[in-house]
């Protein structure tokens, strides 16, 4: 039964929600038992400052618990982000990418909580391998335009992703799949833990970083799919770039740490309490 010391602050469930990962994972009484994937039916779970699996390796607990993340490094690179959210690892599951991707795929323009998660459950209880999915019917879970349109997109992304493990191959490869953008193909690439310098830009992340002074635009899709960052004549104005610049492999997390924070503390309108309202450029009253 593998054990792994956290650092101060460290919180399991905090670190799990915000992550694609999380859809992997049924919370009972404080476990979270995976329900798909490599090593079904293992749980994790924190007592104090350890993280504890069973049926799993220490290596697996370690990414999905997010304590592969090189604490040092993010208080280095992003120390007012590291020391608000110390709360905070990056989960991610190198070995469920196609897992990842339905959860990722489902995510557009819906609720996390209210509908990605029920529908990622009643798919990974009917299918869990790659080949069990594409013989799915998605439309026995629904009928939204998320699940109407899995089933295609997920015969592109076997044809044309699946299996890939450079990144910048990774994510042209996904930009080909129909309904797949720069948001979606960065969001892969982070949580299956392919880049972690990839943050997928979303609106908490166009609203963080302009609050923190890294104003920027999101992708586009045309240029994405022609260049690398380092390449792309729309570098300098891209959030995307600009973040990976500035954080470099911690990139991801902090957009993670963007996510938390604008729903934590933005969202609810807390600038009194808000650790980060010193270096925020957009005070609210």
């Amino acid at each position: 039964m593998p054990r792994l010391r956290a650092w101060e602050g460290y919180s399991l469930s905090a670190t799990l929600a915000p992550s694609f990962v999380r859809a992997l994972f049924a919370e009972r009484g404080g476990v979270y038992v995976k329900i798909a994937g490599r090593c079904r039916g293992a749980s994790l779970w924190q007592e104090g400052e350890e993280v504890v699996g069973e049926g799993c390796g220490e290596e697996e607990l370690r990414y999905w618990s997010g304590l592969w993340l090189d604490r040092r490094l993010a208080e280095e690179r992003a120390p007012l982000l590291a020391a608000a959210h110390r709360e905070l690892g990056l989960s991610v599951s190198p070995y469920d990418r196609h897992l990842v991707f339905v959860a990722v795929f489902l995510s557009r323009a819906t609720s996390w909580e209210g509908n990605v998660l029920r529908w990622c459950r009643g798919i990974f209880s009917r299918a869990d391998t790659l080949e069990e999915l594409l013989e799915l019917d998605f439309g026995l879970l629904g009928g939204s335009f998320q699940l109407k349109q899995l089933g295609p997109a997920l015969r592109e992304y076997a044809e044309k992703a699946y299996g890939l493990s450079d990144p910048w191959e990774a994510r042209k490869a996904l930009l080909r799949v129909r309904n797949v953008g720069p948001k979606l193909a960065d969001a892969y690439l982070l949580f299956t833990g392919l880049d972690p310098s990839a943050a997928p830009v979303d609106r908490h992340a166009l609203r963080m970083a302009a609050r923190l002074g890294l104003a920027g635009g999101p992708p586009r899709k045309e240029l994405c799919a022609r260049y690398r960052c380092t390449e792309c004549p729309a570098a300098p104005s891209c959030l995307r770039s600009i973040l990976s610049r500035v954080y470099g492999p911690v990139a991801g997390w902090v957009q993670t740490a963007f996510y938390a924070h604008d729903t934590l503390f933005c969202a609810r309108e807390l600038c009194g309490s808000c650790p980060l309202s010193g270096a925020c450029a957009r005070p609210r009253g």
